[in-house]
């Protein structure tokens, strides 16, 4: 089943285009590394592709895991 890649605002290519966590549907960061990260590292992340937080690979997701340069066959530039 093909499902159409999602976006949001808040995706700048610096991740995979599948990560995602809640503070992306509640803050208005403009800053990419700020709308992914926070200061304190107690982000839960999740994969848009499994709607879990392992990735298609079976590997845990998360913003300094999933970009395009991690080696990861799943991630999205």
């Amino acid at each position: 089943m093909n499902h159409p890649t999602p976006s949001s605002r808040l995706v700048y290519g610096a991740h995979c285009a599948h990560l995602r966590h809640k503070g992306m549907y509640v803050t208005s960061l403009e800053a990419a590394d700020a709308a992914v990260a926070d200061s304190y590292h107690a982000t839960s992340y999740w994969c848009t592709c499994t709607q879990k937080a392992l990735g298609p690979d079976g590997q845990p997701v998360a913003a300094d895991r999933c970009h395009p340069g991690s080696g990861r066959a799943c991630c999205a530039g």
